[in-house]
């Protein structure tokens, strides 16, 4: 318990120093900019906004002070910090403490994203993993309404729900209902306030290039400076099918080998940001709050699959030091080389997490 409320100390501590210090960098300056036409009554998506209707939500808070929506997504993600360290020591007094220090509480791209910097996948974090307390709580409609919640705000986590929903072949259709009628009804309520301006978000996330940790940067790199750039970009416009194989392929995957919800999500989710073509880090917290939650299921699946999964946990936060600690900042002049071809040694040790832990069988769950 002392070790369990030393990390939470120090993590909460670390966390609201960087909230403070950050104040307002980068995509959050874009929010701000993104409420301000919420508040005027504008179309929130007129710029690079590519985010579900109930980031708009925030724009209520932004008045009061622009910090605001910053702190209260952060004071959600401590919060649903502290339920997760609560339950484990409740619950498994041991052998959690490894995964959940390397993939969160001291991994620094948590730190950066979700802190510092603000973004807004701290909250959707938050939401999963508040679902993932909930689920194995066996409380289904509650899991299904966070996990809409957090589509709500950004798309890619309903991507999840299916794995949530099926536990060793086992299906739960309580907690689809839940998850989709939640988005349903954010999806009429965005439509009610700005008519069908939310799809421009999600048309926004597909015409995107290929980004910093995708594979597919550096092909488009080598295709455009050695005169096969069309079928580069060919690739890019085509990741969008791909990452619908991907995942679709892990669900009927999941469901051969009967993986536990939790495992599933885990590894399903980490195929489909893998093969992404938009490779932003911050999309990783998502995952990185999965792997935390790992042991809570304390089978030899979920175990062989936290510690495959730690190679991977710390590349993204070494990457995060250099994103924010080289001069100049976010790999830019002399570093810019890392943005062209970090995608390729991303890709190689994704790849070697899946062989890593799809080489051997899975073991048969005690559900």
């Amino acid at each position: 318990m002392r070790l369990a409320a030393i990390f939470l100390a120090v993590f909460s501590l670390a966390a609201i120093a960087a909230v403070v210090v950050g104040n307002v960098p980068l995509d959050y300056g874009y929010y701000l900019d993104q409420w301000r036409l919420v508040l005027s009554g504008q179309n929130p998506w007129s710029g690079n906004n590519a985010y579900g209707p109930l980031h708009n939500a925030f724009a209520l808070l932004a008045p009061l002070d622009p910090l605001l929506p910053k702190l209260f997504a952060a004071a959600l993600l401590l919060i649903a910090n502290a339920a997760l360290v609560l339950r484990y020591v409740r619950t498994h007094p041991q052998n959690w403490i490894e995964t959940y220090a390397i993939a969160f509480a001291v991994n620094p791209l948590v730190l950066v994203s979700a802190f510092w910097l603000g973004l807004n996948d701290g909250l959707v974090a938050a939401l999963v993993i508040a679902a993932v307390l909930a689920r194995q709580g066996d409380r289904l409609i509650l899991a299904g309404l966070l996990l809409g919640l957090a589509t709500l705000d950004k798309y890619y986590p309903a991507l999840l729900i299916p794995f949530f929903a099926m536990d060793a072949r086992r299906l739960e259709p309580r907690l689809v209902v839940s998850a989709t009628t939640t988005i349903a009804i954010g999806l009429v309520a965005a439509t009610a306030i700005w008519n069908t301006e939310w799809l421009d978000a999600i048309t926004f996330g597909v015409s995107r290039d290929a980004t910093i940790l995708s594979v597919l940067h550096p092909l488009t790199v080598l295709g455009r400076s050695n005169g096969f750039g069309d079928l580069a970009d060919l690739f890019v416009r085509l990741n969008g099918p791909l990452v619908l194989i991907v995942w679709i392929g892990a669900i009927i995957v999941a469901y051969w080998r009967s993986d536990r919800w939790l495992t599933s999500a885990t590894w399903g989710l980490f195929a489909v940001l893998l093969t992404y073509k938009v490779g932003n880090q911050q999309f990783w917290v998502c995952w990185l709050a999965l792997v935390a939650c790992l042991p809570l299921l304390d089978d030899g699946n979920s175990a062989r699959l936290a510690r495959a999964s730690l190679p991977y946990a710390i590349f993204l936060g070494l990457f995060e030091i250099g994103y924010v600690a080289l001069t100049p900042q976010y790999y830019q002049g002399p570093w810019h080389w890392v943005v062209d071809w970090v995608g390729l040694p991303s890709f190689a040790l994704g790849l070697l997490q899946l062989i890593t832990y799809f080489r051997r069988p899975a073991l048969r769950p005690a559900i």
